[in-house]
C-alpha cells in the first residue's frame, strides 16, 4: 500500500479532478477503473456504497468526490495561500462541482430527446451567466483564478470545460477571455498534456 488508490468507473466523470491534481503535482497514484458489471460485487465493500472512493497509504478508505479532491488539493498546496484565497478558490470549485456538473449529468441521463435539448439550452444560458460573474469577479491572476498562482479552482474549471462541455457541444463564449486563459494555461502544462494523451478514452 505504497500509493493512494483511486477507485472509480472507467470514465473521467467526477473522479477526474482528483486524478488531475495528482498528475499536476507529480504524485503517483493507483488508477483503479471498474467496469460497470464489476461494480455490484464491489459495492458492499465501498465506504458509502458509491464511487469514487480512495484508499490512503495507511489503508483507510474515504468516499465523496469533491471531499477527496479538496483533501489532496490541500495536501499538494493547491488550495490557496491564505484562508481567504482558499475560500475564493472553493467558491469556484463548488460552482463547478455542486451546480454545473450535476446539471450536466442530469441532462446526459435524460432519455427524452425534447427535454434533453431544452435542458441543454437552459444549462448553457445558466452557465454563461455564471461564467460572466467568474470572469468579472473571481479571476485575480494573469491566467489563474488566484493571484498567488495555480490552484485546484483552475484545474476544476479546466476539467469542466475540457471534459464535460464537448459532450454537450458547449463552447466558451469569446467574451470569456480570462476563463479561456485559465483553461488554456492548465491544458498547456506539460504534465497535464501528457496525461490527456495517455488517459483512456471515454464519453464523460
Amino acid at each position: 500500500m505504497s500509493t493512494v488508490r483511486i477507485t472509480y468507473f472507467n470514465i473521467r466523470g467526477v473522479a477526474e479532478l482528483t486524478r488531475l491534481l495528482f498528475v499536476y503535482s507529480e504524485h503517483d497514484f493507483e488508477d483503479e477503473r471498474l467496469e460497470r458489471e464489476a461494480w455490484p460485487a464491489r459495492k458492499p465493500e465501498s465506504p458509502l456504497g458509491s464511487v469514487p472512493y480512495i484508499r490512503l497509504e495507511n489503508g483507510h478508505e474515504y468516499p465523496q468526490a469533491t471531499s477527496i479532491a479538496r483533501y489532496f488539493a490541500d495536501k499538494f498546496g493547491l488550495r490557496g495561500k491564505t484562508d481567504e484565497e482558499k475560500l475564493h478558490a472553493d467558491v469556484v470549485v463548488d460552482l463547478v462541482r455542486a451546480d454545473i456538473i450535476p446539471m450536466l449529468t442530469k441532462i446526459f441521463l435524460e432519455q427524452d430527446a425534447e427535454k434533453k435539448e431544452s435542458g441543454k439550452k437552459e444549462a448553457q444560458e445558466k452557465i454563461q451567466a455564471w461564467f460572466e460573474k467568474i470572469e468579472t469577479k473571481f479571476i485575480k491572476g494573469e491566467s489563474t483564478i488566484l493571484e498567488s498562482g495555480t490552484s485546484w479552482a483552475d484545474i476544476a474549471l479546466f476539467n469542466c470545460v475540457n471534459d464535460f462541455f464537448p459532450v454537450f457541444e458547449f463552447k466558451l463564449d469569446e467574451k470569456n477571455v480570462k476563463i479561456n486563459k485559465v483553461v488554456q494555461s492548465v491544458k498547456a502544462n506539460p504534465k497535464i498534456a501528457a496525461w490527456l494523451e495517455k488517459r483512456p478514452e471515454s464519453v464523460l
